[in-house]
């Protein structure tokens, strides 16, 4: 999917699932047990066009490669196709994709993988070791967490693909427990992606 968690407002430090170069931690000192509370904030791939983009053009220049060959992106109103350049900064596009206008873009405007999502849910997982799933609780808000079910994963409803949603994850770690950086804890999302057309 196309939709990542990050640990800022800024979309910047993506939390990562697998290969551990960004997970969402927090070390505890689990002699006497401690909970932490941490924004996420959930949003679809994306960045910024490196420069100006005239409406004939055929070709972009990003600030970041994000977007994967056949993969339809949107820059303001306009669906874009990706033809080439996969992994790259520099993508050669069919414009004006899905019945779209092909028209003008500034630098600096925000390029979103062109997916909305229905039914999106996140929900604690442990990958190693014992279950410590129930470690952690889910809102929409700070205050909500107060009342959350430990380990049950948290309804996000549906996103559109330029909106960023935050939602709230609070883990306790029990009294008793070795002092501790949970890495192993993390949050899969699921949901249906649903291309724009």
């Amino acid at each position: 999917m196309a939709i990542h968690l990050y640990e800022d407002i800024t979309l910047v430090q993506q939390v990562s699932e697998g290969d551990l170069s960004n997970p969402d931690d927090d070390t505890y000192n689990g002699t006497d047990g401690e909970s932490k509370d941490k924004e996420l904030f959930l949003a679809n791939e994306q960045t910024t066009l490196a420069v100006a983009l005239a409406s004939g053009e055929t070709s972009l220049q990003l600030d970041e490669s994000r977007f994967a060959d056949g993969e339809v992106i949107i820059i303001d109103n306009e669906q874009l196709r990706v033809l080439s350049g996969a992994g790259t900064t520099t993508l050669g596009v069919e414009r004006g994709y899905g019945g779209t206008a092909p028209a003008a873009h500034d630098a600096g405007a925000a390029v979103y993988s062109g997916y909305d999502y229905t039914g999106l849910v996140i929900e604690p997982v442990d990958t190693v070791g014992g279950d410590e799933s129930d470690w952690y609780a889910l809102a929409l808000t700070q205050a909500e967490l107060d009342t959350a079910t430990h380990g049950a994963p948290l309804n996000m409803g549906d996103k559109a693909h330029n909106v960023t949603v935050s939602l709230w994850r609070r883990c306790i770690v029990p009294a008793g427990t070795p002092v501790q950086n949970k890495t192993d804890l993390r949050l899969r999302v699921t949901g249906t992606e649903n291309p724009i057309l």
